[in-house]
């Protein structure tokens, strides 16, 4: 994966933008070695010419692993490869990130500093009464 950008995540940023590409690496990351229809089934709403393509670029990138099996018809799967499994580490990360900030969305935060000052009241709070403690 080239990139001619200084920033040294921008290639692989660009490639998980690409619609359905973190459902494909989520799904297979999930699920495991899966075959096309199977993988399809398990991302609702995605067309096969779609996910052909995401499973395509993410092929070429060396995130995933197309296995075919020569029988008639062929058997096609897919699975993560060592760099796809390390991807899918660093994207569960973002999770609990993404929990807090869906979190605040729903109480109507969305603007930063107003997020930091309900953090640091509910971190203030907790301090003030000590832990496990109502506020």
């Amino acid at each position: 994966m080239e990139t001619s950008s200084p920033c040294p995540v921008d290639a692989v940023l660009k490639l998980l933008a690409g619609p359905w590409t973190t459902h494909v690496l989520w799904a297979l990351q999930t699920h495991g070695t899966l075959r096309f229809g199977v993988l399809k089934r398990a991302i609702p709403g995605v067309s096969s010419r779609l996910l052909t393509e995401r499973l395509r670029r993410l092929t070429a990138a060396g995130f995933v692993m197309r296995h075919c099996v020569p029988t008639v018809p062929p058997q096609v799967s897919y699975s993560l490869t060592v760099r796809g499994r390390k991807l899918g580490e660093v994207l569960a990360q973002l999770q609990p990130i993404v929990r807090e900030w869906t979190a605040q969305e729903a109480l109507g935060v969305t603007d930063v500093d107003e997020a930091l000052a309900l953090e640091g009241a509910t971190d203030a709070n907790a301090d003030a009464h000590g832990p496990g403690e109502p506020g």
